[in-house]
């Protein structure tokens, strides 16, 4: 059974309006993830939840069954809400069926150093919280140890991003730092190699050793890595593009490099 809410008034109600800003977000410690498929996969993967908010139409339908399970089984509770006012609190159109309240979690910057030659991607200023979601569901898939944000970045935690990213934010171990040129430094002192993309690079990819503790460095869509980093790092390297296009999606270099990386790995282990 799920408790009903028919209150725009409701703390949970209004729990899920504030976790609509950054702000919100930040200072409750908390994110939404929407539709079945996220929901129950932070269920699957032990995240903390808060709560599932889900409409009575979804509650209804078989479909909901093995999820309202394994909530219950979790002793996570559940609410009921009409479509409309689903509607009015979630901007999703259309309206997601179920929500579920989250814990927001980062690591602290230290600790993404941590571990025998990690794989780690910086990602520089993304602007468009689009493309950060499917670059960090590509690095999920890949299989990265750590991914660290530069904190102008876009919320990795905001409703795009998490859609985009298929729920990646739930399992990544990911960090913010504000002084990135700081942290960089730590890490070279720690035996890390920087690599830094650049349209203007002079190392091909295929030529650069990963298989030793890596930080990777992708920029903004449009400015690229900003120069202090890049003044950073050990390698500035480029994709080799043999058609007419000058560049790529951040998404899609951001995994192109990650996936190099994993390849050399899992061939040296051979």
């Amino acid at each position: 059974m799920t408790a009903k809410i028919d209150s725009q008034k409701h703390p949970i109600i209004e729990l899920l309006r504030d976790l609509q800003t950054e702000k919100g977000r930040e200072e409750f410690g908390q994110f939404y993830v929407e539709g079945p498929m996220i929901v129950l996969r932070a269920l699957e993967y032990g995240v903390r939840i808060d709560s599932i908010i889900c409409t009575d139409k979804y509650a209804a339908s078989l479909n909901s069954g093995p999820l309202l399970d394994v909530a219950r089984a979790a002793g996570v509770p559940a609410y009921a809400v009409t479509e409309g006012l689903m509607g009015k609190i979630i901007p999703a159109k259309p309206s997601p069926g179920v929500v579920a309240i989250v814990e927001r979690k980062l690591h602290s910057p230290a600790d993404i150093l941590a571990g025998t030659s990690p794989l780690v991607v910086m990602i520089d200023r993304c602007e468009n919280p689009d493309n950060l979601g499917m670059l960090l569901r590509s690095l999920d898939a890949a299989g990265v140890d750590g991914v660290v944000l530069t904190d102008d970045s876009v919320d990795p935690f905001s409703r795009l991003s998490v859609r985009a990213s298929r729920g990646s934010v739930l399992s990544l171990n990911m960090s913010v730092v504000d002084q990135p040129e700081h942290w960089l430094e730590d890490a070279k002192l720690r035996g890390f190699q920087i690599m830094a993309t650049s349209a203007h690079g002079s190392v091909g990819l295929w030529t650069v050793d990963l298989k030793r503790s890596t930080i990777i460095v992708v920029g903004n869509e449009h400015t690229g890595v900003r120069d202090s980093i890049r003044q950073m790092a050990d390698i500035l390297t480029v994709i080799p593009m043999s058609g007419k296009m000058e560049s790529l999606n951040i998404a899609v270099s951001g995994a192109i490099l990650a996936y190099e990386a994993v390849r050399q790995r899992s061939v040296s282990s051979e």
